[in-house]
């Protein structure tokens, strides 16, 4: 981490806990400090936050993936969350690792990556500080430089590209054994028809910052050229998708904290939920995957997003 990123982040933390230890008051949320310059990193060379709780990985596309349940580090000098859940999203982290040698091997560069290493029992990079770090001044740090990184991350890629794309990679253990791509949109609102999806969702969706749509907004989202559509045309069963274009009443993750807090003006995004088995289970599932994920992605961004990354 560099010097004037580390000195921001202290500021930042001094700044929380004081506000947490005012009477009767509980940690509140306080910015996260703004990005240090892109020229404080290189593509491919990882810098760590605080204790190597966080860790970010400079890339060169326009593709953010962020990974924030998948840590397995639990410091015993920070205490246990006792609010919220606290469920590891198992072997995340080494999925988001293959999709990013995947993106690598297709084009040459590779996305940024953003991993918490911390168990979620200590901190929920997916919700807001409160929740998320229950108070612990470390556990504070470690959301800020969660974030930050992240910021950073789409701040280098909107400046280079004029755009970027945001992936928050999850681990669900719902019954049906199929990934749930979250843009913000709720079960009901992807149950409504396609008419009523291209009059009034766009804007309430995380793919409100694409540019201007040169296909209906319900053909983007579920369509045979959704990333939905293109994963279960290689043989990834997806929802939304053109088989699959509501959950319906079954379980289904239409995307948190992250998803809303980063996908802002040029960037655009989804949480990405993967089912456990042939996905996340083994090495082999994960390569495959992330093989037709980011085949998929890369045509997904060819189709909509039409500009060079």
């Amino acid at each position: 981490m560099t010097r004037r990123f580390r000195s921001a982040l202290g500021w930042c933390v001094a700044l929380l806990v004081l506000a947490g230890c005012r009477e009767g008051a509980g940690p509140v949320a306080v910015p996260p400090p703004p990005p240090p310059p892109p020229s404080a990193f290189t593509p491919g060379v990882p810098v760590f936050g605080q204790r190597d709780f966080i860790e970010y990985v400079p890339g060169a596309l326009a593709v953010v993936i962020s990974v924030p349940h998948g840590g397995l580090v639990a410091p015993q000098d920070i205490p246990n969350r006792t609010v919220g859940t606290t469920v590891t999203d198992n072997n995340t982290i080494e999925l988001a690792r293959a999709i990013s040698a995947a993106l690598v091997a297709r084009t040459g560069r590779a996305p940024h990556l953003v991993v918490t290493h911390l168990r979620r029992t200590k901190l929920d990079a997916n919700r807001e500080i409160v929740e998320a770090a229950a108070g612990n001044a470390q556990a504070m740090q470690a959301w800020t430089e969660f974030h930050a990184y992240v910021d950073t991350a789409k701040a280098i890629a909107v400046a280079r590209h004029g755009f970027a794309v945001y992936v928050d990679v999850h681990g669900h253990g719902h019954p049906i054994a199929r990934l749930e791509l979250g843009y913000l949109l709720s079960a009901s609102t992807l149950g409504q028809d396609d008419n009523t999806l291209n009059a009034g969702s766009l804007a309430s969706s995380s793919l409100r910052g694409l540019p201007p749509l040169h296909r209906p907004f319900a053909e983007i989202l579920r369509g045979p050229t959704s990333l939905g559509g293109l994963l279960a045309a290689r043989g990834v069963s997806a929802v939304p998708s053109p088989t699959m274009p509501s959950p319906g009443s079954d379980p289904y993750f239409n995307g948190g904290y992250n998803t809303q807090r980063h996908t802002v003006g040029a960037v655009v995004g989804l949480q990405l939920e993967a089912h456990f088995a042939g996905v996340r289970d083994t090495e082999a599932s994960r390569l495959a995957f992330a093989d037709a994920f980011a085949e998929s992605l890369h045509r997904w961004i060819e189709e909509h997003v039409r500009r060079s990354w």
